[in-house]
């Protein structure tokens, strides 16, 4: 008979384990990051890269706010001339960073931490709300990767074409992030 019992029992103290939530607290500095960006045309695609990107962020109470900035020369398409083209599409002289303001609760429920994004980019601010991203928090690492859609004219910039064709409105970005306690 205890022998069932365990079998039963079992099961259920995994999943309850499974379920529990990890609770971030304290401070954090960006170790590492790679953005991934794609841009798409009607026949093309472009991609690229930055893995400049610098951050802080601090946990307490019920929230967590992440700030990080990347130097816009940083994003890299493997392309002189397409990265010379989109410097001057996004104004960076002007505005060089792309800056996220990260607002997180502290707890990663089942692997996933939801966060509002607030981008600023090329001179405006958009907030992108409630975006998933995968994180798990190991060895004093909290580890984080997500995708969402970065919308060009919330910050106000002129879609360049090729062709006589604009490129698509929506840029997918793809973040992949290591962030040490300290």
């Amino acid at each position: 008979m205890k022998f069932k019992s365990l079998v039963f029992f079992f099961p259920i103290f995994l999943i309850s384990q499974s379920l529990q939530a990890e609770v971030l607290m304290g401070n954090y500095e960006l170790k590492n990051s790679k953005i991934n960006y794609l841009v798409t045309y009607l026949i093309k695609k472009a991609d690229g890269e930055s893995t400049g990107a610098k951050g802080k962020g601090e946990c307490k109470a019920d929230k967590c706010d992440f700030l990080v900035a990347a130097p816009i020369k940083s994003f890299e398409s493997k392309d002189s001339n397409r990265d010379l083209n989109m410097l001057n599409t996004t104004k960076a002289e002007k505005y060089p960073l792309v800056v996220a303001k990260i607002l997180t609760p502290t707890s990663i429920t089942n692997g996933v931490l939801k966060a509002d994004l607030e981008i600023d980019f090329s001179g405006a601010k958009h907030l992108y709300k409630n975006i998933p991203f995968t994180a798990h928090f190991k060895d004093g690492t909290l580890h984080v990767e997500g995708k969402f859609d970065l919308v060009l004219g919330e910050h106000n910039i002129e879609k360049p074409s090729l062709l006589g064709v604009n490129i698509n409105e929506l840029v997918p970005l793809t973040i992949s992030a290591d962030w040490k306690k300290i």
